[in-house]
């Protein structure tokens, strides 16, 4: 039932974008005066087709697109550019109109989906890293660190060795889990002497021996893992302020100040503030909260003398370490600045560290305030020292909220999302073609229709508005892959009208022709090549 239901979807999910896409030609070219010799669905060799006053309805054998045969379209005959009913004896204007109503009609398609989507609730697009991380932030996302047990088969192997909903597992056979390829190689396995699966629950540390079934497994599975970027210390200086404070090596930081910390770059931003730091950890499985007294000793280095300058007159050197001006310190740059103006032409008693020696100058600064150096901060902390590194850290993913706009602010985001995932869509395409072309392979993650037929399996047992919200993806991006400027597309045909409003000459017809004959021919090939990688993916190896 659940496979009928699902090739029934696919078929009319299918039909309504290809139909759309053509119908947009269709009504827009009838409206134009053009006759419409053929309606087809899917690419030619021809099934069968009828014919109803002068358009000729037909179904295809190739079921991945579809098409409307204008008169004059691609005609050679010089006859039919006289013709009033032929395409190719409209405007400019009236021909640009008629080719891109398909891609209109596409992108109204997705963008009222995504409309009302967004009004009943829907999950969000997470497309990229950065929407992961702003969907973490928000809320959107719930985790959990590690790799967290979502069902467990009643009376099933694991059941049966105690393990529990929300067991963390973290290690199988001694050896500790890191990957999901670890763990999915781990439920597939039919070891009969069976396996120690270590969890932790609460705060305890459990060894289960789960012994492979050869109809249930293992008989659990956990939630879906994702690994974050995160930032891990590496060692902590004994009798600092973090080793005082309870801070160890291996805890990742997930937040300071309640900000969360990702990337190296935050990390520095966030301990750049003087005082107590909240930080929030992961050691282990478990989060921990520790407050560090973070004393601050910023000053400022001569991070360049120019020459010819008052400072390097005086003998000042990069690298030198500003102690204080006529016995006053600085902390920042702006600091130092702000005083040398006002003592413009007075001369100043300088005093540096340059590699723990100190040195003395007396310097008038310029007219202007200035002595000829750059000028930066440098960043130091009293009784602490931390190092850190970048690292993943996987994981498991609880929830993903569903995101819902009231229906006057719901338009607006629908709009934004389609523009989105409108270049997104272009680039990710253009990736496609570069490596097809460059590398003779398909990327991963690229579906034909089998593979789109299989994500339509995953929607439909996800749900109605899982399916719309794939139904809105579908159709933008079959409109901006029809629009791109590519032989045999859309794009391709609209491009060859841009070139003749530009130059005010017509591309010749059999030159177009066959420009747009090889295009479909790389078209075809390159369904055919998702599509059979599509097909090796299902095969079991």
């Amino acid at each position: 039932m659940d496979l009928l239901i699902t090739v029934i979807a696919f078929l009319v999910i299918f039909s309504l974008l290809v139909l759309i896409h053509e119908w947009g030609h269709f009504f827009t070219a009838r409206k134009a005066g053009i006759k419409v010799e053929e309606f087809g669905f899917g690419l030619p060799p021809r099934i069968w087709g009828v014919k109803k006053g002068e358009t000729l309805y037909s179904i295809n054998w190739i079921p991945f697109g579809g098409f409307v045969r204008l008169l004059g379209e691609d005609s050679r005959d010089p006859k039919l550019a006289k013709d009033k009913r032929s395409f190719i004896a409209k405007p400019p204007r009236v021909r640009i109109m008629v080719i891109v109503a398909g891609v209109v009609m596409n992108f109204l398609l997705a963008y009222v989906l995504l409309t009302v989507g967004f009004i009943i609730g829907i999950k969000p697009l997470i497309l990229s890293g950065d929407d992961v991380i702003a969907r973490l932030n928000d809320g959107t996302i719930e985790t959990s660190p590690g790799f967290v047990v979502k069902d467990v088969t009643q009376d099933g192997p694991a059941a049966k060795a105690g393990m529990l909903v929300n067991d963390k597992v973290v290690a199988v056979d001694q050896k500790p889990v890191v990957s999901n390829e670890e763990l999915t190689n781990l439920l597939k396995s039919q070891n009969d002497t069976g396996h120690t699966v270590s969890v932790e629950r609460g705060t305890d540390r459990l060894d289960l021996t789960v012994a492979a079934d050869q109809k249930q497994g293992l008989g659990f599975s956990t939630f879906e893992i994702m690994f974050l970027p995160r930032v891990e210390i590496l060692n902590v200086k004994e009798n600092s302020a973090s080793a005082m404070a309870g801070l160890l090596p291996s805890d990742i930081i997930l937040k300071i100040n309640d900000q969360p910390i990702y990337y190296l770059d935050e990390y520095l931003n966030a301990i750049r503030s003087s005082g107590t730091l909240n930080f929030m950890v992961q050691r282990g499985n478990e989060i921990r909260n520790v407050q560090v007294r973070m004393i601050q000793a910023p000053s400022v280095i001569m991070s360049g003398v120019f020459p010819g300058t008052p400072a390097e007159k005086a003998g000042v050197a990069k690298g030198d370490l500003l102690i204080s001006i006529d016995g006053q310190t600085f902390s920042t740059p702006d600091e130092v600045i702000a005083y040398t103006k006002q003592k413009a032409n007075k001369v100043l008693h300088y005093v540096f560290d340059r590699q723990g020696q100190l040195v003395e100058f007396d310097i008038t600064p310029s007219e202007q305030g200035l002595i000829g150096v750059g000028l930066s901060p440098v960043f130091s902390f009293e009784n602490q020292e931390l190092s850190v590194y970048t690292t993943d850290s996987p994981v498991s993913v609880l929830l993903i909220h569903d995101v819902q706009y009231t229906f006057w602010v719901a338009p607006f985001r629908a709009f934004e999302e389609a523009g989105r995932l409108s270049v997104l869509t272009a680039q990710m395409f253009g990736n496609v073609i570069h490596q097809v072309v460059t590398q003779f392979s398909v990327p991963e993650g690229v579906a034909g229709p089998v593979g789109i037929a299989q994500l339509t399996y995953q929607f439909v047992q996800e749900g109605a508005m899982s399916l719309l919200r794939f139904v809105a993806l579908l159709s933008l991006s079959l409109a901006i892959i029809n629009i791109l400027p590519l032989p045999a597309l859309d794009g391709g045909r609209l491009l060859f009208i841009v070139i003749e409003v530009i130059t005010g000459k017509r591309v010749s017809a059999k030159l177009e022709g066959l420009i747009h004959a090889v295009g479909f021919l790389l078209l075809i090939t390159l369904i055919f090549a998702v599509t059979y990688n599509d097909i090796l993916r299902l095969i079991p190896r």
